[in-house]
């Protein structure tokens, strides 16, 4: 089966579900100069009057030959089904409730009126224009739908990277820095292996987006491209590679603490931020950790 026709399949099976008003594509394959190749999956947002109909893995089946479908709810609060399909053809189906992605779109057309929107409407007009601004494509919706996704062109203040965003993101890589060399000093290390992957990267990343942003480049979320947008140097910096071995995780986590520090300086000297005292935890780090590499 060629792209073209497994595209055809996922239109074809949306055309024929009731209640759905709204098919729209998202995602690299949609989005002005985004790379795509043999390994890019396929992004939809499916409109429904009543996604609660969908939460099962059985419908992907009618779609194409699928190997796996995963349910989850993202960090950005919707529900999104992941199918596998054959040879390894990856969808992400994002369900949404027809009425509240309407009131969305209806929102989003009046930054100015933001302050006296819901927590909850302000958040699902960030989230849409996060995801779906950088291109997407109203597949089945008609003019209507079209109308609504237009208001993406909007211009909305962007919410900078506040002193108390550094704050937060430094206080964590610390302590979780403490944890994972607590683990790793005790001989966890698979434990210690896996947490600083999961979440001492999250923090590290998050300050390497500004410093990218502070230098004109166009950073994304997630690490996702970070090949792209990282400078020669931090790419070298971020190839921190361990397995689960004492010394080697030492040696990694030494090295994450020497970025970290160098980067989260980088951040605070441009944006003017208060840079915290870390003077006791580093030096403990580097001790413990220290007569651990080597």
């Amino acid at each position: 089966m060629t792209v073209l026709e497994f595209e055809d399949r996922v239109v074809a099976w949306a055309r024929q579900q009731p209640g759905l008003e709204a098919l729209v594509q998202i995602g690299s394959r949609v989005q002005p100069g985004a790379m795509v190749d043999e390994w890019s999956d396929w992004d939809y947002q499916v409109v429904l009057r009543e996604p609660a109909r969908y939460l099962n893995r059985d419908w992907p089946g009618q779609i194409a030959p699928c190997w796996n479908a995963h349910y989850e709810r993202t960090a950005r609060g919707v529900v999104k089904l992941s199918a596998v399909f054959a040879e390894g053809r990856e969808v992400d189906f994002v369900l949404l409730t027809a009425w509240q992605i309407k009131l969305v779109c209806r929102a989003m057309r009046h930054p100015g009126w933001s302050a006296w929107f819901p927590a909850a409407l302000r958040a699902g007009v960030h989230n849409l224009r996060l995801i779906a601004r950088p291109g997407h494509r109203v597949i089945i919706g008609g003019a209507a739908w079209e109308r609504r996704y237009a208001g993406l062109t909007v211009d909305w203040p962007q919410a900078g990277f506040t002193a108390g965003d550094f704050d937060r993101h430094v206080a964590a890589f610390w302590r979780h820095a403490v944890w994972v060399a607590k683990k790793i000093l005790r001989g966890e290390v698979r434990a210690a292996w896996r947490w600083q992957h999961v979440e001492l990267r999250e923090q590290l990343f998050a300050l390497l987006v500004e410093e990218a942003r502070l230098a004109g480049r166009s950073p994304r979320p997630e690490a996702r491209q970070a090949e792209h947008w990282l400078d020669d140097t931090r790419l070298q910096q971020t190839a921190l590679g361990a397995g689960p071995d004492q010394r080697l995780l030492a040696r990694a986590l030494l090295a994450e603490i020497a970025l970290f520090c160098e980067v989260s300086d980088h951040v605070a000297d441009r944006r003017h931020f208060a840079r915290p005292d870390r003077t006791a935890v580093e030096q403990w780090l580097r001790g413990e950790l220290g007569r651990l590499a080597g």
